[in-house]
């Protein structure tokens, strides 16, 4: 019976020793692949804006893929485990009838509403109704459950949310959805916002945070929509003072690509005046450099 002991003694011992020794579970460290996911991309193309994030990303190192054309709720099952650094979400999005979320399009059609039953039964999805150019159409529209329920963990990533509402004070539900599966800081408007002021102001905030690495909070300062008023903001508060450069330090793995993207990002940190006076010659508008 004493040896019986010994033994169970041992054999738990040697099992909390490799426990000990297994490599533990660590967070993703920040990615530098950026996805392009532009719903609006048939509906309301606007290359220009494609060709300036592409351009502006790839420049700082990011190795872009651009996702349009029929983006339903099955190719944002997977978001999650695209291992994307930064996702800049070019989608329509919409506050519900009683205010109280907002639901992210996605561009298939709702028709009769049979599809996905159980994401529909689980409230991962909803009917969204958007009301354009006077014509209504119905789409599949994902809830913050769905982010929730995602496979995967965002990379310490930076989501922009380019649609109206996406960030409504009080009504961050979305926001935090992504905060909570894995994104670092989360970018949206906290109103209605045309398609011509969010493509602009998402170029405008990109050269902020890539060009010039400013932190989130000076990045979004003074993005407004010309027509609602809206301002851009960030969520959570606590990365008001993040910089990309912040992002890549957290890169899992050395790379001639990390290298790259800090040693530019450092570079940025030229005096403020001069960085100003660079940024206005430069135009805050986008250029067309599909021709580049």
């Amino acid at each position: 019976m004493a040896t019986l002991l010994a033994i169970v003694i041992l054999v738990v011992s040697i099992a909390s020793a490799l426990s000990f020794l297994r490599p533990q579970s660590q967070p993703p460290g920040f990615s530098l692949n950026a996805g392009i996911i532009d719903q609006l991309g048939e509906e309301i193309p606007n290359p220009p804006f494609v060709n300036n994030a592409r351009a502006i990303l790839e420049s700082h190192g990011f190795n872009v893929t651009y996702h349009n054309g029929t983006l339903g709720v099955d190719f944002f099952k997977e978001l999650a485990e695209y291992d994307y650094g930064i996702i800049i979400m070019r989608a329509h999005s919409a506050l519900r009838d009683d205010n109280s979320t907002v639901d992210l399009f996605t561009s298939e059609p709702w028709g009769d509403g049979s599809a996905h039953p159980e994401d529909q039964q689980n409230e991962l999805v909803v009917k969204g109704i958007l009301n354009y150019s006077g014509a209504q159409k119905e789409y599949f529209a994902l809830t913050s459950k769905f982010i929730d329920s995602l496979e995967g963990t965002f990379p310490s990533s930076m989501v922009i949310a380019m649609g109206c509402n996406t960030l409504v004070p009080k009504l961050e539900q979305m926001a935090g959805a992504f905060i909570d599966r894995g994104a670092k800081a989360y970018v949206g408007w906290d109103g209605y916002v045309g398609n011509g002021d969010t493509d602009n102001a998402t170029i405008d905030l990109l050269k902020r945070l890539l060009v010039y690495n400013e932190t989130l909070a000076d990045a979004v300062k003074g993005l407004y929509d010309s027509t609602y008023g809206s301002k851009m903001a960030y969520y959570p508060e606590a990365t008001r003072d993040l910089r990309i450069s912040d992002f890549a330090a957290r890169i899992s793995t050395t790379s001639q690509l990390q290298s790259a993207l800090l040693t530019r990002l450092l570079e940025a940190r030229v005096d403020p005046v001069d960085r100003r006076l660079k940024y206005l010659r430069s135009g805050l508008r986008q250029i067309d450099l599909s021709g580049a």
